[in-house]
Protein backbone atom coordinates (compact mmCIF):
# COMPACT_ATOMS: atom_id res chain seq x y z
CA UNK A 1 0.00 0.00 0.00
CA UNK A 2 2.83 2.42 0.88
CA UNK A 3 4.54 1.67 -2.42
CA UNK A 4 1.27 2.37 -4.30
CA UNK A 5 0.79 5.69 -2.49
CA UNK A 6 4.37 6.75 -3.21
CA UNK A 7 4.06 5.93 -6.92
CA UNK A 8 0.75 7.81 -7.09
CA UNK A 9 2.27 10.84 -5.38
CA UNK A 10 5.22 10.91 -7.78
CA UNK A 11 2.88 10.67 -10.77
CA UNK A 12 0.76 13.53 -9.46
CA UNK A 13 3.79 15.75 -8.97
CA UNK A 14 5.04 14.94 -12.49
CA UNK A 15 1.70 15.84 -14.02
CA UNK A 16 1.58 19.10 -12.11
CA UNK A 17 5.05 20.00 -13.38
CA UNK A 18 4.16 19.37 -17.03
CA UNK A 19 3.85 22.71 -18.89
CA UNK A 20 1.09 21.43 -21.13
CA UNK A 21 -1.44 21.18 -18.30
CA UNK A 22 -0.74 24.57 -16.75
CA UNK A 23 -3.88 26.47 -15.83
CA UNK A 24 -5.69 28.04 -18.76
CA UNK A 25 -6.36 31.71 -17.89
CA UNK A 26 -9.35 32.24 -20.18
CA UNK A 27 -11.08 28.85 -19.88
CA UNK A 28 -14.37 28.99 -17.97
CA UNK A 29 -14.59 26.34 -15.23
CA UNK A 30 -18.29 25.76 -15.91
CA UNK A 31 -20.67 26.38 -18.81
CA UNK A 32 -19.85 29.70 -20.43
CA UNK A 33 -22.38 32.51 -20.05
CA UNK A 34 -21.46 34.80 -22.95
CA UNK A 35 -20.16 34.54 -26.51
CA UNK A 36 -18.41 37.55 -28.08
CA UNK A 37 -18.33 37.48 -31.88
CA UNK A 38 -16.40 39.69 -34.29
CA UNK A 39 -18.75 40.41 -37.19
CA UNK A 40 -17.20 41.00 -40.60
CA UNK A 41 -19.73 43.57 -41.86
CA UNK A 42 -19.96 46.39 -40.82
CA UNK A 43 -17.06 45.67 -38.44
CA UNK A 44 -18.38 45.24 -34.91
CA UNK A 45 -18.31 42.96 -31.89
CA UNK A 46 -21.59 41.52 -30.63
CA UNK A 47 -22.37 39.32 -27.66
CA UNK A 48 -24.93 36.52 -27.31
CA UNK A 49 -25.96 34.25 -24.44
CA UNK A 50 -23.87 31.08 -24.56
CA UNK A 51 -27.02 28.96 -24.33
CA UNK A 52 -28.79 30.93 -27.09
CA UNK A 53 -29.98 29.41 -30.32
CA UNK A 54 -31.87 30.41 -33.44
CA UNK A 55 -32.54 33.84 -34.90
CA UNK A 56 -31.93 35.93 -31.79
CA UNK A 57 -30.81 39.55 -31.39
CA UNK A 58 -27.43 40.22 -29.80
CA UNK A 59 -27.28 41.21 -26.13
CA UNK A 60 -24.78 43.99 -26.88
CA UNK A 61 -23.08 45.39 -29.98
CA UNK A 62 -20.00 47.62 -30.02
CA UNK A 63 -20.13 49.60 -33.24
CA UNK A 64 -19.62 53.17 -34.47
CA UNK A 65 -16.92 55.74 -35.17
CA UNK A 66 -15.91 56.23 -31.55
CA UNK A 67 -15.14 52.53 -31.06
CA UNK A 68 -12.13 52.62 -33.42
CA UNK A 69 -13.30 49.29 -34.86
CA UNK A 70 -11.53 48.57 -38.13
CA UNK A 71 -11.79 44.93 -39.22
CA UNK A 72 -11.90 43.42 -35.71
CA UNK A 73 -10.68 39.83 -35.50
CA UNK A 74 -10.57 37.19 -32.74
CA UNK A 75 -11.73 38.89 -29.50
CA UNK A 76 -10.69 37.94 -25.97
CA UNK A 77 -12.19 38.17 -22.47
CA UNK A 78 -9.64 38.79 -19.71
CA UNK A 79 -9.97 37.48 -16.15
CA UNK A 80 -11.94 40.61 -15.15
CA UNK A 81 -14.42 40.16 -17.99
CA UNK A 82 -13.09 43.06 -20.07
CA UNK A 83 -13.24 42.58 -23.83
CA UNK A 84 -10.07 42.97 -25.92
CA UNK A 85 -10.15 43.21 -29.71
CA UNK A 86 -7.33 43.09 -32.29
CA UNK A 87 -8.01 45.48 -35.16
CA UNK A 88 -6.57 43.93 -38.33
CA UNK A 89 -6.81 46.97 -40.62
CA UNK A 90 -6.80 49.48 -37.76
CA UNK A 91 -3.39 48.21 -36.55
CA UNK A 92 -4.48 48.43 -32.92
CA UNK A 93 -5.46 46.51 -29.80
CA UNK A 94 -8.54 47.99 -28.13
CA UNK A 95 -10.21 47.17 -24.81
CA UNK A 96 -13.80 47.76 -23.65
CA UNK A 97 -15.77 46.98 -20.49
CA UNK A 98 -17.38 43.56 -20.78
CA UNK A 99 -20.88 45.04 -20.79
CA UNK A 100 -20.08 47.82 -23.28
CA UNK A 101 -22.51 48.47 -26.09
CA UNK A 102 -23.08 51.08 -28.77
CA UNK A 103 -20.69 53.74 -30.01
CA UNK A 104 -18.27 53.69 -27.08
CA UNK A 105 -14.60 54.69 -27.07
CA UNK A 106 -12.08 52.04 -26.00
CA UNK A 107 -10.63 52.28 -22.50
CA UNK A 108 -7.27 51.07 -23.85
CA UNK A 109 -6.00 51.66 -27.38
CA UNK A 110 -2.52 50.36 -28.23
CA UNK A 111 -1.68 51.79 -31.63
CA UNK A 112 0.94 53.79 -33.51
CA UNK A 113 4.23 53.33 -35.32
CA UNK A 114 6.16 52.13 -32.26
CA UNK A 115 3.90 49.09 -31.90
CA UNK A 116 5.03 47.75 -35.34
CA UNK A 117 1.48 46.40 -35.90
CA UNK A 118 0.76 45.43 -39.47
CA UNK A 119 -2.23 43.06 -39.43
CA UNK A 120 -3.34 41.67 -36.08
CA UNK A 121 -5.43 38.50 -35.86
CA UNK A 122 -5.54 37.76 -32.14
CA UNK A 123 -4.87 39.11 -28.66
CA UNK A 124 -4.39 37.29 -25.34
CA UNK A 125 -4.16 39.05 -21.98
CA UNK A 126 -2.80 37.75 -18.67
CA UNK A 127 -2.18 39.57 -15.38
CA UNK A 128 1.35 40.41 -16.56
CA UNK A 129 1.29 40.73 -20.33
CA UNK A 130 -0.65 41.50 -23.48
CA UNK A 131 0.18 39.17 -26.39
CA UNK A 132 -0.70 39.80 -30.05
CA UNK A 133 -0.38 37.73 -33.22
CA UNK A 134 0.66 39.76 -36.27
CA UNK A 135 -0.40 37.89 -39.42
CA UNK A 136 1.33 40.25 -41.85
CA UNK A 137 4.66 40.58 -40.01
CA UNK A 138 4.81 36.90 -39.01
CA UNK A 139 5.39 37.95 -35.43
CA UNK A 140 4.18 37.59 -31.87
CA UNK A 141 4.30 40.84 -29.86
CA UNK A 142 4.38 41.03 -26.07
CA UNK A 143 3.54 44.17 -24.06
CA UNK A 144 3.30 44.76 -20.32
CA UNK A 145 -0.30 44.61 -19.07
CA UNK A 146 -0.23 48.38 -18.41
CA UNK A 147 0.54 49.25 -22.06
CA UNK A 148 -1.55 51.92 -23.78
CA UNK A 149 -1.03 54.27 -26.71
CA UNK A 150 1.96 54.31 -29.04
CA UNK A 151 4.33 51.93 -27.25
CA UNK A 152 6.92 49.43 -28.46
CA UNK A 153 6.57 45.76 -27.51
CA UNK A 154 8.78 44.59 -24.66
CA UNK A 155 9.40 41.37 -26.57
CA UNK A 156 8.85 40.32 -30.18
CA UNK A 157 9.16 36.81 -31.60
CA UNK A 158 10.07 37.32 -35.24
CA UNK A 159 12.47 35.94 -37.87
CA UNK A 160 13.14 32.92 -40.03
CA UNK A 161 13.94 30.54 -37.17
CA UNK A 162 10.51 31.04 -35.60
CA UNK A 163 8.70 29.22 -38.39
CA UNK A 164 5.85 31.71 -38.06
CA UNK A 165 3.79 31.81 -41.24
CA UNK A 166 0.73 34.06 -41.07
CA UNK A 167 -0.13 33.31 -37.42
CA UNK A 168 -3.89 33.44 -36.86
CA UNK A 169 -4.63 33.04 -33.18
CA UNK A 170 -2.71 32.35 -30.00
CA UNK A 171 -3.09 31.33 -26.38
CA UNK A 172 -0.80 31.38 -23.35
CA UNK A 173 -0.71 29.06 -20.34
CA UNK A 174 -0.09 30.11 -16.74
CA UNK A 175 3.60 29.28 -17.07
CA UNK A 176 4.02 31.67 -20.02
CA UNK A 177 4.27 29.10 -22.83
CA UNK A 178 2.81 30.59 -26.04
CA UNK A 179 0.74 28.48 -28.47
CA UNK A 180 0.25 29.73 -32.03
CA UNK A 181 -1.71 28.49 -35.06
CA UNK A 182 0.12 29.10 -38.33
CA UNK A 183 -2.52 29.67 -41.01
CA UNK A 184 -0.47 29.13 -44.18
CA UNK A 185 2.19 27.18 -42.31
CA UNK A 186 -0.40 24.49 -41.49
CA UNK A 187 1.06 24.01 -38.03
CA UNK A 188 0.71 24.67 -34.32
CA UNK A 189 3.81 26.02 -32.59
CA UNK A 190 4.79 26.42 -28.95
CA UNK A 191 7.31 28.97 -27.72
CA UNK A 192 9.04 28.80 -24.36
CA UNK A 193 8.22 31.35 -21.65
CA UNK A 194 10.25 34.51 -22.20
CA UNK A 195 10.94 33.69 -25.86
CA UNK A 196 12.23 36.74 -27.73
CA UNK A 197 13.69 37.50 -31.12
CA UNK A 198 14.53 35.00 -33.84
CA UNK A 199 14.02 31.83 -31.80
CA UNK A 200 12.83 28.38 -32.82
CA UNK A 201 9.64 26.95 -31.33
CA UNK A 202 10.05 24.37 -28.57
CA UNK A 203 7.29 22.18 -30.09
CA UNK A 204 5.79 22.05 -33.58
CA UNK A 205 2.73 20.05 -34.62
CA UNK A 206 2.72 19.65 -38.41
CA UNK A 207 2.61 17.10 -41.19
CA UNK A 208 0.16 15.07 -43.23
CA UNK A 209 -1.14 13.08 -40.26
CA UNK A 210 -2.29 16.25 -38.47
CA UNK A 211 -4.78 17.12 -41.27
CA UNK A 212 -4.13 20.80 -40.48
CA UNK A 213 -5.38 23.00 -43.33
CA UNK A 214 -5.29 26.76 -42.70
CA UNK A 215 -5.79 26.35 -38.92
CA UNK A 216 -7.10 29.15 -36.71
CA UNK A 217 -6.64 29.10 -32.94
CA UNK A 218 -5.49 27.36 -30.88
CA UNK A 219 -7.80 27.25 -27.86
CA UNK A 220 -6.51 25.35 -24.82
CA UNK A 221 -9.25 23.64 -22.85
CA UNK A 222 -9.28 22.83 -19.14
CA UNK A 223 -7.25 19.66 -19.82
CA UNK A 224 -4.59 21.47 -21.83
CA UNK A 225 -5.83 19.98 -25.10
CA UNK A 226 -5.33 22.16 -28.16
CA UNK A 227 -8.34 22.88 -30.40
CA UNK A 228 -8.20 24.55 -33.81
CA UNK A 229 -10.75 25.57 -36.41
CA UNK A 230 -9.55 24.12 -39.70
CA UNK A 231 -10.65 26.88 -42.08
CA UNK A 232 -10.01 25.18 -45.42
CA UNK A 233 -10.59 21.72 -44.01
CA UNK A 234 -14.07 22.71 -42.72
CA UNK A 235 -13.40 20.80 -39.53
CA UNK A 236 -12.58 21.10 -35.85
CA UNK A 237 -9.47 19.32 -34.59
CA UNK A 238 -8.47 18.43 -31.02
CA UNK A 239 -4.87 17.53 -30.15
CA UNK A 240 -3.57 15.99 -26.94
CA UNK A 241 -1.68 18.24 -24.54
CA UNK A 242 1.53 16.31 -25.27
CA UNK A 243 1.11 16.34 -29.07
CA UNK A 244 4.26 17.02 -31.09
CA UNK A 245 5.41 16.44 -34.65
CA UNK A 246 3.40 14.67 -37.33
CA UNK A 247 0.62 13.33 -35.12
CA UNK A 248 -3.05 12.70 -35.81
CA UNK A 249 -5.64 14.69 -33.87
CA UNK A 250 -7.32 12.82 -31.03
CA UNK A 251 -10.71 14.06 -32.26
CA UNK A 252 -12.12 15.48 -35.50
CA UNK A 253 -15.54 17.04 -36.08
CA UNK A 254 -16.31 17.19 -39.81
CA UNK A 255 -18.86 16.25 -42.41
CA UNK A 256 -22.09 17.50 -43.94
CA UNK A 257 -24.16 17.23 -40.75
CA UNK A 258 -21.83 19.60 -38.88
CA UNK A 259 -22.72 22.59 -41.06
CA UNK A 260 -19.09 23.72 -40.83
CA UNK A 261 -18.15 26.17 -43.58
CA UNK A 262 -14.95 28.24 -43.33
CA UNK A 263 -14.81 28.09 -39.50
CA UNK A 264 -12.64 30.95 -38.23
CA UNK A 265 -12.83 30.79 -34.45
CA UNK A 266 -13.14 28.24 -31.66
CA UNK A 267 -13.57 28.11 -27.88
CA UNK A 268 -14.31 25.30 -25.43
CA UNK A 269 -15.84 25.88 -22.00
CA UNK A 270 -15.36 23.99 -18.75
CA UNK A 271 -18.31 21.71 -19.48
CA UNK A 272 -16.82 20.75 -22.82
CA UNK A 273 -19.23 22.65 -25.08
CA UNK A 274 -17.46 23.63 -28.32
CA UNK A 275 -18.24 27.08 -29.77
CA UNK A 276 -17.39 27.82 -33.41
CA UNK A 277 -17.72 30.97 -35.52
CA UNK A 278 -18.73 29.82 -38.98
CA UNK A 279 -17.79 32.42 -41.56
CA UNK A 280 -19.24 30.56 -44.53
CA UNK A 281 -22.77 30.50 -43.09
CA UNK A 282 -22.63 33.68 -40.94
CA UNK A 283 -23.40 31.68 -37.83
CA UNK A 284 -22.25 30.55 -34.40
CA UNK A 285 -22.41 26.80 -33.95
CA UNK A 286 -22.19 24.98 -30.63
CA UNK A 287 -21.36 21.28 -30.37
CA UNK A 288 -22.08 19.08 -27.38
CA UNK A 289 -19.31 17.89 -25.04
CA UNK A 290 -17.63 14.83 -26.52
CA UNK A 291 -18.91 15.57 -30.04
CA UNK A 292 -16.95 13.74 -32.72
CA UNK A 293 -17.27 12.84 -36.37
CA UNK A 294 -20.14 13.93 -38.61
CA UNK A 295 -22.48 15.31 -35.94
CA UNK A 296 -24.95 18.19 -35.96
CA UNK A 297 -24.49 21.16 -33.62
CA UNK A 298 -26.80 21.35 -30.59
CA UNK A 299 -27.19 25.12 -31.03
CA UNK A 300 -26.96 27.40 -34.05
CA UNK A 301 -27.21 31.19 -33.80
CA UNK A 302 -27.99 32.66 -37.21
CA UNK A 303 -30.54 34.74 -39.10
CA UNK A 304 -31.41 38.35 -39.80
CA UNK A 305 -32.06 39.32 -36.18
CA UNK A 306 -28.54 38.28 -35.14
CA UNK A 307 -26.90 40.90 -37.35
CA UNK A 308 -24.21 38.38 -38.29
CA UNK A 309 -22.87 38.99 -41.80
CA UNK A 310 -19.65 37.02 -41.94
CA UNK A 311 -17.54 36.20 -38.88
CA UNK A 312 -13.99 36.94 -37.76
CA UNK A 313 -13.67 34.79 -34.64
CA UNK A 314 -15.18 34.50 -31.17
CA UNK A 315 -14.45 34.31 -27.46
CA UNK A 316 -16.36 33.07 -24.41
CA UNK A 317 -16.55 33.90 -20.73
Amino acid sequence: MKRFLLVSLIAAVALTACHSINAVPNAPTLRASTIALSVMTPGEVSTFPATGTGNIAPSTTIVGGSTDMDEPLIPFFDASGNLWVPQYSGHAITEYPGTATGNIAPSVNITGGSTTFSGLTAVYVTSSNIYAADYTLNAIDVFPSSANGNVAPSRQIIGGSTGLSEPWGLSVDSGGTIYVANFTGASIEEFAPGANGNVAPSVTISGVATTLADPIGPWRDAHGHLWVANYTGASILEFAASASGNVAPMNTISGGSTGLSDPDGIAVDGKGYIYVSNSGSSAIEVFAPGATGNVAPVQTISGGSTGIIGTYGLAIR
